[in-house]
């Protein structure tokens, strides 16, 4: 409707100095009308003058309301030339534009309060890095963790701890790491988490970080008392019945008179109680060699290894498996994937896994042994098997040092195994559902 009117107008005056070019034309033509050529002629430069400024008008009016916009400028002056009743439609379209405008700044303002406000308060500290090392933003609970309130470069960062300069430069998007720094004479664990934010053509890290000390301490003291009750439990199951056999021999010979010849049933006790002792002597030796064990995990020596490589050394252990009851399929979902490892210590752990698989699959079974992209972060080798599984109250303490449920069990497996990813700087992960079978995920940093 507005754009109608404007050409409307536009071709009115196009229409009447068409016309009045025709009449000054003609009038020309006749000698006899010259004064009166003369006011058509001032008629044709008076109507062309106008139409000029109309249209630098709407030019002006539009580039004044874009300019506007662009300043956030939330006044509009309408020119006296549009303020006439033609134009009322375009000057109320302009202003309801103006006033939407001015109602999407006030909230998007009243967000970005909101939103600072939250930052601000967070309980956790929260600061966002540019890719030249400039702090662009931290807030109270993140000054009052790193000690600092006048951040400008990661430089600043010293004053608190040395390492967080690196590490805040060396952190990927994605990933969590726990740091220890001291901050006051206070120890601290952060747990650091970085998000990248991609702005026009600025990157941008986003790391939230929590001293997470005490639930460390509480989790380590948690841990210790676990780890207490299973030695207790098995160091107790080991003496009771050294004890109890020794009273029961020791009271039998003191019962005998002085003189008195061994009988043969005593002689017989006798050789049953040492061979008893002898026995649980050796499983005692035997816990605690799978405490030294566990305790005596060597560092790994990394290495690229390529998991082709890697499957076709663990397939030549299971050659060896006489138990012909389970099929194994390998699979790499891309042959050219490599691993930083230790070989060795992974060859352990995969094999352990396969060795719990064989003890839940009682009849013929299958394990599948897969390798592959998590996503741009992780390397997956997963093993999946069609075993009895492990029961729903048991998988809260399938990693706990010492817990089995085998019956002959040491129960430190998948503790090693555990225990070697975390010094590949990686996780293990267990799905089960009892009755159908297991899945045991062990991860990777990607290095491709």
């Amino acid at each position: 409707m507005i754009y109608k009117k404007l050409l409307v107008h536009i071709i009115i005056r196009i229409i009447g100095i068409v016309l009045l070019s025709f009449l000054f034309g003609w009038l020309l033509w006749e000698s006899n009308y010259s004064n009166l050529s003369f006011v058509v002629f001032i008629l044709i430069c008076w109507q062309a003058v106008k139409l000029i400024y109309f249209l630098n008008s709407t030019n002006r009016l539009l580039s004044q309301f874009f300019l506007s916009v662009k300043n956030e400028d939330s006044t509009l002056k309408i020119p006296k030339i549009f303020e006439g009743k033609s134009f009322c439609e375009l000057r109320v379209s302009m202003q309801n534009v103006n006033q939407i405008i001015k109602d999407l700044r006030l909230k998007y303002q009243q967000q970005e309060i909101v939103s600072n406000a939250i930052i601000e308060n967070a309980a956790v500290g929260i600061l966002t890095l540019t890719s030249s090392g400039i702090v662009e933003c931290i807030n109270r609970k993140g000054r009052d963790l790193l000690g600092v309130h006048h951040l400008v470069t990661s430089k600043a960062l010293l004053k608190s701890d040395p390492k967080l300069v690196f590490l805040f430069q060396q952190i990927k998007s994605g990933e969590s790491r726990i740091i220890e720094m001291e901050i006051n004479h206070a120890k601290m664990h952060l747990l650091v988490n970085c998000s990248a934010l991609l702005l026009g053509e600025d990157r941008y890290k986003l790391l939230s970080f929590a001293d997470i000390k005490n639930q460390l301490d509480a989790k380590e003291l948690e841990s210790w008392q676990s780890l207490i009750n299973v030695l207790t439990h098995e160091i107790m199951n080991s003496v009771s019945p050294l004890t109890s056999l020794s009273e029961s021999l020791e009271k039998s010979y003191k019962e005998m008179d002085s003189g008195t010849l061994i009988s043969e049933k005593l002689l017989t006790k006798t050789q049953t109680g040492l061979r008893v002792i002898r026995e649980q002597g050796e499983g005692l030796m035997h816990f605690v060699e799978a405490y030294r064990e566990l305790s005596r995990i060597p560092k790994p020596q990394i290495k690229e290894v390529a998991v082709k490589h890697l499957f076709e050394h663990v397939k030549a252990l299971l050659s060896s498996d006489e138990d012909t009851n389970i099929a194994y399929q390998f699979t790499i979902l891309d042959e050219d994937l490599l691993i930083a490892m230790d070989e060795k210590l992974i060859v352990q752990v995969i094999v352990n896994l396969l060795k719990n698989a064989q003890f839940a699959i009682f009849e013929r079974g299958f394990v599948n042994i897969e390798a592959k992209y998590d996503d741009e972060e992780f390397v997956q080798i997963s093993i999946a098997d069609n075993g009895s599984g492990v029961k729903s109250e048991d998988m809260d303490n399938i990693f706990i040092p010492f817990f089995t449920t085998k019956e002959n069990g040491s129960g430190i497996g998948l503790s090693i195994a555990r225990s070697i990813m975390r010094l590949h700087d990686g996780k293990i992960s267990l799905e089960s559902v009892y009755g159908e079978g297991t899945k045991v995920t062990i991860s990777f940093r990607n290095i491709q």
